[in-house]
């Protein structure tokens, strides 16, 4: 079954020339750092690296992605991955949609509309009825019991005690929160991806931590050699 035409939902891809041009395995091993992390297996066949990840990290910058290629052809970089993590934001609209539709019309089949309209009548009408407006039981009254007082309705009595229909507003809320979720993990995904692998081709580090970490400890080689010398 060809999903060429709707892939794109999971599937982040990308291309960018290789500057300053190099080999596919001097490439490959800039972006080594990449594939070190725990859960992840790549292997690198001629131009091309083949790399899955399970169990990902936070700190992994390619948690994101299960699955993937890099092709180095002609000076380009070539990259095609997957993420199931976008296709379950993609799709939970969709099931929340279902759950929604679903709640509304198991509702109204136990609670048909004239039901619903007789049991709304009943209770208008007994809401009209008070208690000091009852007859007392002439024993009762012969005992000497006292006659019901007023009920003080307290602020939202009212509305707690009406009984909260299933309604399609929930699941909307939570299929745009996960559409939008979809929306930015796709844009963002790709332009974080492509930065990276830019920047470790052109030899830079992705943690300026580090970068500044190893400036120091080379100065301090430095110094250290050219205080033995002397």
């Amino acid at each position: 079954m060809n999903l060429r035409g709707i892939d794109w939902i999971w599937r982040v891809r990308g291309s960018m020339r290789v500057e300053p041009i190099q080999s596919p395995a001097a490439a490959f091993a800039r972006l080594d750092p990449l594939f070190q992390e725990q859960g992840t297996s790549y292997r690198v066949i001629g131009d091309t690296l083949t790399f899955t990840k399970k169990d990902q990290r936070p700190q992994d910058k390619m948690s994101v992605f299960d699955h993937g290629t890099l092709r180095i052809s002609h000076g380009t970089l070539r990259y095609d991955m997957m993420s199931r993590a976008l296709l379950a934001c993609f799709l939970a609209p969709v099931l929340f949609f279902a759950v929604g539709k679903a709640s509304v019309a198991i509702d109204t089949w136990r609670n048909p509309p004239e039901l619903a309209k007789a049991k709304e009548e009943a209770e208008k009408k007994r809401s009209r009825v008070k208690p000091e407006d009852v007859p007392m039981n002439p024993i009762d009254e012969f005992l000497g019991a006292a006659k019901p007082e007023k009920e003080k309705k307290k602020e939202g009595e009212e509305v707690g005690k009406r009984k909260r229909k299933p309604s399609m507003t929930t699941a909307y809320v939570f299929m745009g929160i996960f559409f939008a979720l979809w929306i930015l993990g796709r844009i963002l995904e790709n332009v974080l991806i492509h930065k990276r692998l830019r920047k470790l081709l052109a030899g830079e580090s992705l943690d300026p931590a580090t970068d500044e970490s190893r400036s120091a400890n080379s100065d301090h080689v430095t110094s250290s050699l050219r205080a033995g010398t002397r």
